[in-house]
């Protein structure tokens, strides 16, 4: 992926940079520490017409995220049966397009392909139906990281 980083590194920071405040935003080394995972996923979406990302979504076993609140409290934390969906980004001229929610399931699919159990995330209380994701909320988060918005810590559901 060295590579491919390189050549979408700096959309993909745009687009990082105008999709969160400061206190959620993940650093270049952050996003490049998934992007080289071998356990990661790491999936940008491009415009057919231009090397223009769209949006991208950064997943990687939960473990690698220990300090993100919830995430080592997580039962299954310590098992590697699950992936954290660590960051989905829609640039802001493509929003409202499902972008955000085709990156998810494509996501979930390799999940899946991997034989991965479950999936979860942080996502903006009430965003799950305002998407059109089911899942189930394990445990909410108000005043997220300083943004005075409520997170819920999600369980998605892997399509077998």
């Amino acid at each position: 992926m060295p590579s491919t980083w390189n050549a979408l590194r700096s959309e993909i920071l745009k687009i990082e940079d105008k999709s969160f405040p400061p206190t959620l935003a993940d650093s270049e080394k952050d996003l490049r520490r998934v992007a080289d995972s071998p356990t990661g996923i790491f999936l940008a979406l491009c415009s057919p017409s231009s090397p223009r990302v769209l949006g991208y979504i950064a997943a990687d076993l939960l473990e690698k995220f220990p300090n993100i609140p919830g995430t080592a409290s997580d039962p299954h934390f310590k098992k590697r049966d699950t992936i954290y969906l660590k960051s989905v980004a829609v640039h802001p001229d493509w929003r409202g397009r499902g972008l955000s929610i085709t990156l998810i399931r494509e996501c979930l699919r390799l999940v899946s392909e991997r034989g991965i159990k479950r999936a979860t995330a942080h996502i903006e209380s009430g965003s799950l139906s305002r998407i059109g994701l089911v899942g189930r909320i394990l445990k909410s988060f108000e005043n997220w990281y300083g943004t005075g918005r409520t997170f819920d810590y999600v369980e998605l559901p892997i399509e077998r």
